[in-house]
């Protein structure tokens, strides 16, 4: 499991905004705002463990973070929109839209064309509150399928939850990444 940290350092801030300049700028032009910069990190050593992908990902133009003891961390951003609630975060593989339900039920949609194949392999969770959208090639058409999906939930009385915080957007990764597991397991 990744562990999530907002950053506060106004250096590691700078970085990360403008390694995300372009991807901001376009889905500031969508709605999205309030910028909050998070790193992701991966378990004790991984820095070590994962030599290798970091230099690709170093090579990729990732602003990359070693916390103690030596986790391999990937600093990156989020923004929120407020119609539908929504938060948003960006990657070097893409960007990925998130909307939670009342019922505890999670709208992912994404232009990471990767999932799509891994969505195809994995057998899906039965179990699964998680509706994932096909990818999209763009931001822009990936959020306008986000927001017409969540409109036909929304049309099947399911509420969305107001998501505006860095706290939410930690609930809802841990629960993707519950999700991912246990179609692995």
């Amino acid at each position: 499991m990744t562990r999530q940290t907002e950053i506060t350092d106004s250096a590691l801030q700078s970085q990360v905004r403008a390694r995300y300049s372009g991807e901001t700028a376009a889905l500031e032009a969508l709605g999205f705002h309030h910028p909050i910069f998070k790193v992701e990190t991966l378990g004790p050593f991984s820095a070590v463990v994962q030599f290798r992908l970091a230099r690709l990902m170093r090579r990729g133009g990732e602003v990359l973070v070693s916390p103690f003891p030596l986790r391999l961390g990937v600093a990156s951003v989020l923004l929120f929109h407020s119609e539908p609630p929504s938060i948003v975060s960006c990657s070097g593989m893409g960007v990925k839209f998130y909307t939670d339900f009342s019922d505890d039920s999670l709208l992912i949609s994404s232009t990471i064309q990767i999932e799509a194949t891994f969505q195809r392999l994995i057998a899906p969770n039965p179990y699964s509150k998680i509706i994932r959208n096909p990818p999209c090639p763009t931001p822009e058409e990936a959020w306008l399928s986000h927001k017409r999906r969540a409109a036909e939930i929304e049309a099947q009385g399911k509420t969305i939850r107001n998501t505006s915080s860095f706290a939410d957007w930690v609930k809802i990764v841990k629960r993707e990444e519950i999700d991912i597991l246990s179609t692995i397991e």
